[in-house]
C-alpha cells in the first residue's frame, strides 16, 4: 500500500511537471505583432475648372469677307463673351478655339452642355450626347460647340477632365442656309452652358 502510495505520489508530481513544460513550450512560440501609423495627413482638395486665357481671336470661313465680321471673344475663368458677329451668306464662318482647364486637384465630367435659344427667334436645340455636340439652329444660322474645329469630333458628355489637365473647345458660329435674308435678322443671347460635376 506504502508503494501504491508513493507511486502515486511520483506520477502526480511528473504529470504537474509535464504540464508545466507544456505551458513554458507554448509561452515559447507566442508572438507579438504591433501596427503604428506616424503621421497620417489630410491634404486640402481643390475644385477649380474654367476657361483659360483672356481673349480668342477667331478663324474666319467662307468665300470672301463682304458681308462677314467676328469680335475676338473676351474670356474670363467663367465665361465667354463674343460682343458681335455678322454673317450674311452661305459659307460665312467664326470659329472660336477654347481651353477649358481644370486648375484644380480633382478630376472632373462633363455632365452636360445645354445651348440657350437666342432671344426673339425660333430655333431648335441639340443637348451634346454620347454622339453629338451641342447644337442650335436659328434660320440660316448655325451655332455649334464642338471638340473640334469642323465638329469632326464631337463634344460628348461623360468625358473626364484630370486634375491639371486641359481640353479643347470650339464655338463655331456659321451661315449654314442656302438662301439669302432679305432684311437684317438680328439674334441676341445666344449662349451655352457647360457643366462639370466630379468625376
Amino acid at each position: 500500500m506504502r508503494n501504491s502510495r508513493k507511486n502515486l505520489q511520483v506520477i502526480l508530481v511528473a504529470v504537474v511537471l509535464l504540464l508545466v513544460g507544456l505551458s513554458v513550450g507554448f509561452a515559447a512560440l507566442s508572438a507579438t505583432l504591433n501596427i503604428t501609423t506616424s503621421t497620417v495627413t489630410q491634404s486640402p482638395v481643390t475644385w477649380n475648372i474654367g476657361f483659360q486665357g483672356s481673349s480668342a481671336s477667331p478663324t474666319l470661313g467662307g468665300t470672301s469677307a463682304t458681308g462677314r465680321s467676328c469680335d475676338d471673344a473676351t474670356i474670363t475663368s467663367s465665361s465667354v463673351t463674343i460682343t458681335s458677329a455678322t454673317l450674311s451668306k452661305p459659307g460665312d464662318k467664326c470659329t472660336y478655339a477654347l481651353t477649358i482647364k481644370n486648375s484644380g486637384t480633382i478630376a472632373g465630367s462633363l455632365y452636360k452642355v445645354e445651348p440657350t435659344k437666342p432671344t426673339s427667334t425660333t430655333c431648335t436645340v441639340t443637348n451634346a450626347s454620347s454622339s453629338a455636340s451641342a447644337k442650335m439652329v436659328c434660320g440660316n444660322l448655325t451655332y455649334t460647340l464642338s471638340a473640334s474645329a469642323d465638329d469632326s469630333t464631337k463634344l460628348t458628355t461623360g468625358s473626364t477632365l484630370a486634375a491639371s489637365g486641359t481640353k479643347a473647345v470650339y464655338l463655331i458660329l456659321e451661315y449654314t442656309g442656302t438662301t439669302l435674308n432679305s432684311s437684317t435678322v438680328t439674334q441676341s443671347s445666344g449662349a451655352f452652358t457647360i457643366t462639370y460635376n466630379q468625376a
